[in-house]
């Protein structure tokens, strides 16, 4: 039965109800019956005794013979349910009606006519015999204006209709319990309802979401707890979709770039094999251009290898102290050739003054050249490319500006996902230069940033802690 989140979502709403309101409702008739009802009833005929008690006192006879007393008695009339007792100064018994439980002679005894001796006006509640209905005993004194005690006003009442008045409002009380409970039952299962099914339909989506193709997602509605589980839901599948992407762009960028390395390289053999080895200025050309494959063939394979440790282990350091000024020139005279052979503007500012920091060299090389091969790589002949160094508030500041076409605001926030090029599909690269430049960056405690507007080439700043 409590097998489903509706089942105890619904046995818990109702439960509380089930154990507190019956208990609750019991007690509070419980309670105005004792505190409210029976005292309201006992000053009533306290009132009633005490007038009795005064007639009484016109006629002191009736307190010793008991036929004035039931004289007396009978000409006052007294409806029932209140039955009028007359007791002479010791609790004998002078008069009763006729169906008083006790005959006149009998004596008034126990703690409430001990309590009545003191002077003091006293009731009780009790159950008499076999009765099974409370009786209400009330005692009155009655003494002269000397102060002799003459006698004692006994009223009994028998209370059917104040308990049967009580067990129609524990009806009442019981009655309303089972119509509350009713609603509550059909209000707590209309949320119960309006919950599980949410969760029903995640739960569905979730066993047919496709494992390949476009994202599945749902509306985000319900409470917040479901909109947050269907948000996550969303989420999964959007990455999960972006890593397929991820994964087609690789292999899509594996194929392209190893295909056109090695079919340079097939190519360059086959001319040697053709007759181009007797040729000595040919034959070297040939070799060095096949060394230059070779080279990018193992970039390439080192970029993967990198990302495959970067998922596996945080990217290892070899710090040691690095003079900037000295090797940022040797680097720019390198990036500067490269520059001329593709008929590009270099410029480079770069202070006299840079500080030493405690960089690993070569992963520093790595990720300043991946920036440096963009600029270079997107930035049209006659264009310029600038290499420019400064120190601002502790921190190094390595810029590369280039005036290529920049980056398209849709590619902006991708820039930096694995194997993504957006706009540059048909490049050489596989999508890895970006993506390993912030990573050895953010390990060295630096960051990676980018600004860049269409048409009008893009800067990218890496910045470095002196500290």
């Amino acid at each position: 039965m409590l097998g489903t989140f509706r089942s105890r979502l619904l046995v818990s709403m109702l439960l509380p109800f089930l154990l507190v309101a019956p208990i609750l409702g019991l007690a509070l008739t419980e309670l105005v019956e004792e505190r409210v009802l029976l005292p309201s009833l006992a000053q009533e005929m306290e009132d009633q005794g005490i007038l009795i008690a005064r007639l009484g006192l016109v006629r002191p006879e009736i307190w010793t013979d008991p036929g004035a007393a039931q004289a007396f008695l009978q000409a006052l009339a007294i409806r029932r349910p209140t039955q009028v007792l007359l007791l002479d100064a010791s609790g004998r018994l002078l008069a009763a009606p006729e169906e008083a439980p006790s005959a006149p002679g009998s004596s008034a005894g126990g703690p409430l006519f001990e309590r009545a001796r003191q002077g003091e006006i006293v009731w009780q509640a009790t159950l008499r015999g076999t009765d099974p209905d409370v009786v209400l005993d009330v005692l009155v004194p009655v003494t002269s204006d000397q102060g002799t005690r003459l006698g004692y006003v006994r009223l009994l009442r028998r209370l059917p209709d104040v308990t049967e008045g009580f067990r129609q409002v524990r009806h009442l009380v019981l009655g309303t319990l089972g119509i509350g409970l009713a609603l509550s039952g059909l209000f707590g299962w209309i949320l119960v309802q309006s919950l599980g099914r949410p969760l029903q339909q995640v739960a569905r989506a979730m066993a047919e979401a496709p494992l390949e193709g476009p994202a599945v997602t749902l509306p985000e509605s319900g409470p917040q707890e479901v909109r947050r589980l269907i948000w996550t839901f969303n989420r999964l599948q959007i990455r999960r979709a972006e890593l397929e992407e991820a994964r087609r762009l690789l292999l899509r960028s594996t194929v392209h770039e190893f295909g056109r390395l090695i079919g340079a390289l097939q190519a360059a053999l086959h001319a040697l094999q053709g007759g181009a080895i007797e040729a000595p200025d040919l034959r070297q050309e040939l070799l060095q251009g096949m060394s230059r494959v070779t080279g990018e063939l193992a970039r390439l394979l080192e970029d993967m290898a990198q990302i495959y440790r970067h998922t596996t282990a945080p990217l290892s350091l070899h710090r040691r102290p690095l003079a900037l000024g000295p090797w940022l020139r040797e680097h720019a005279a390198l990036w500067a050739g490269m520059a001329q052979e593709r008929a590009l503007h270099w410029r480079e500012e770069i202070p006299p003054d840079l500080p030493t920091l405690q960089v690993d060299p070569e992963r520093l090389a790595q990720a300043l050249g991946n920036l440096v091969d963009n600029a270079l790589k997107f930035t049209p002949a006659g264009g310029w490319v600038t290499l420019r160094t400064e120190v601002r508030n502790r921190e190094v500041w390595i810029q590369v500006q280039d005036t290529g076409p920049g980056i398209p605001p849709e590619d902006m926030q991708r820039l930096f996902e694995p194997f993504y090029r957006g706009s540059q599909e048909g490049r050489p690269g596989l999508g890895l230069g970006l993506f390993l430049a912030r990573i050895i960056v953010e390990s060295h405690g630096g960051r990676l940033e980018v600004e860049s507007r269409a048409g009008e080439g893009s800067c990218f700043t890496l910045i470095l802690p002196l500290g």
